[in-house]
């Protein structure tokens, strides 16, 4: 399914010779490059800390929950935004949007909850913090083992605001869609891969670790991320920098892997560093594993952002 044309000058680029598609290659993926996202995490508390009524012209009701998540070494505290449709009730729950969110990007436009779905999100560094030395540690000081990334320390929060969203009146957390921009867009894949729950899940300019081929030449590589952001992955996946061809895996693979669960990319004509010609070609080489209508793609122009032209091609997708 394909949301909108390519540019002319993508419709010659050809997919490079990648690994096959294996039985195991989420255990590969955790190994390689994220780290395993470790099991445990369990809601205990949720209180209703307020609520807005009529956000938005009347689009939607906001809910501010505090959510206690129990973990093996102590608690992790979480200050949530739900945002419900109008019409969402007890009674009449809507399908879920769980999207973890940078300070600035917490409000979905009317449209996007004049779409029928609630939006339940979270600052993400109040899961982990994005730095390499915290000055104060996050959910991976709360578990024993220390074999996991960043980003996979944010796919386990997506996977907690699910369970949050079965505690909330007016959302249905089945059907869900986990959604992710840039280094979340990279979260969102790896807790769709790891999490049956997530009935589609949606990438949006993730780029390299994300949706972007390793071994189409363009944009960020493995030297660049793993120099600026080396606590978002497994420290041995820097030894692959400058030696893509030698990794066991390449990212059309992840996204298999949520087959027969639905995946939508969407990319960014002048996103260079996110390489959005490769993020297509992982597509085109993903999509044997999918049916009909199981992965969707859309390329807009302009450059690294999560725009509301993104979402609604995102839930379109969803809702066929």
């Amino acid at each position: 399914m394909m949301s909108s044309p390519l540019p002319e000058a993508w419709q010659c680029a050809g997919v490079p010779s990648l690994p096959a598609i294996g039985p195991d290659v989420v255990d590969e993926f955790a190994r390689t490059i994220y780290g395993r996202t470790p099991e445990g995490g369990q809601l205990t508390d949720l209180v209703l800390r307020s609520r807005d009524n009529g956000v938005l012209s009347g689009a939607a009701d906001r809910l501010r929950h505090r959510a206690v998540i129990a973990c093996p070494l102590g608690n992790l505290e979480l200050d949530t935004v739900t945002h419900l449709p109008a019409g969402a009730s007890a009674e009449h729950p809507v399908p879920v949007v769980v999207a973890l969110n940078f300070k600035s990007n917490e409000e979905p436009s009317a449209k996007v909850l004049k779409a029928g779905y609630a939006v339940l999100t979270v600052d993400y560094q109040q899961i982990e913090p994005d730095d390499p030395a915290p000055a104060a540690p996050g959910v991976r000081a709360l578990f024993p083992t220390e074999s996991w990334g960043a980003v996979a320390a944010w796919a386990w929060g997506l996977s907690r605001l699910l369970d949050i969203a079965g505690s909330i009146d007016g959302v249905d957390p089945e059907g869900a869609i986990v959604l992710g921009h840039s280094r979340l867009g990279k979260a969102a894949l790896w807790a769709g891969a790891q999490d049956e729950r997530f009935a589609v899940t949606v990438t949006n300019g993730s780029g390299c670790c994300g949706a972007s081929l390793f071994r189409h030449p363009g944009g960020e590589d493995i030297a660049a991320i793993t120099t600026k952001f080396p606590h978002w992955f497994v420290p041995s996946f820097s030894t692959y920098a400058g030696n893509e061809s030698s990794l066991p895996v390449d990212q059309h693979q992840l996204l298999a892997s949520i087959a027969p669960r639905r995946v939508y990319v969407a990319s960014a004509e002048d996103d260079a560093w996110a390489d959005p010609v490769g993020e297509y070609l992982a597509v085109v080489a993903a999509r044997p594993a999918f049916g009909p209508n199981g992965i969707g793609y859309h390329v807009r122009p302009g450059t690294h952002d999560l725009l509301e032209e993104d979402w609604l091609h995102a839930l379109d997708f969803a809702k066929r």
